[in-house]
């Protein structure tokens, strides 16, 4: 079941979005435990508030019960709460920033004059639920464009090079971050997977016995991209695109999904 995120039933956070979650699909805590491979009492804290589910299991969620991308991100709804939400964007950043930092946390963040750990925890439970927020707000700014581009006639590979890479070299700094720092990167990189499995998922006609050609399509295009971003000083554009032709036209250039027409 598809769920409009913008319903206002569901802009209450995210204990009141499991919630929601479980009522349509007609689930106990008990059975939306087991399809999480977690307890039920788990489940029970998570719709009470009393604690909140981590990044990987709001992703799995998305998966398993065909969610939108953003389900469980809480958008502003005012101009304080997005001029808000942007100051602690800034101070998560800047904490990025040092080269050593370790895992973040609210009053490790809150040390930046401008954010508070009040106004960080009107937002926010914790550092993960924060976290999930900065890579929605992320992918946003970056404003990837693929799934207007593949329902166009233009293969993978070019929508990859032409369209996809010069939106990323356009925010390089930020994905340099979120690529090397180990506290965050397994997080992008499970979200950009699942992103981009469920778009080519819903119009690929030819992804090979089981999905398994398109897993393997979508690893080896992220695997450039975070080669390619991980670099201290990233490679310029053209090279790296001159590099992408010259590394498929031979290999994976031949595969149906990259060669087929939408």
């Amino acid at each position: 079941m598809i769920i409009d995120i913008y319903d206002s039933e569901i802009l209450y956070g995210i204990r009141k979005k499991i919630k929601l979650l479980r009522k349509l699909n007609d689930l106990t805590q008990h059975e939306l435990a087991k399809s999480l491979y977690v307890s039920y009492q788990l489940v029970s804290k998570w719709e009470r508030n009393i604690s909140s589910p981590t990044f990987e299991t709001l992703i799995t969620m998305t998966d398993i019960y065909h969610l939108p991308m953003d389900f469980f991100n809480s958008p502003s709804t005012s101009e304080t709460q997005t001029y808000e939400k942007e100051k602690i964007f800034t101070a998560f950043t800047e904490y990025m920033l040092q080269p050593d930092s370790d895992r973040p946390t609210i009053q490790t963040i809150s040390v930046n004059e401008n954010v508070t750990e009040q106004m960080i925890k009107k937002y926010f439970n914790n550092i993960d639920e924060l976290m999930y927020a900065f890579i929605f707000y992320t992918d946003q700014q970056i404003k990837l464009e693929v799934k207007n581009h593949i329902r166009s006639n233009k293969n993978i590979l070019a929508i990859f090079i032409e369209d996809m890479a010069p939106l990323l070299y356009s925010k390089r700094l930020e994905l340099n971050l979120l690529y090397t720092r180990p506290y965050i990167k397994i997080y992008w990189i499970n979200f950009i997977t699942s992103k981009y499995k469920k778009i080519l998922s819903n119009h690929a006609t030819t992804i090979g016995k089981n999905g398994i050609e398109l897993d393997y399509a979508i690893r080896i295009l992220t695997s450039f991209i975070e080669t390619w971003l991980s670099q201290s000083n990233p490679e310029p554009l053209e090279d790296f695109q001159l590099r992408i032709e010259k590394l498929t036209t031979t290999t994976i250039n031949q595969w149906p999904i990259f060669n087929r027409s939408v």
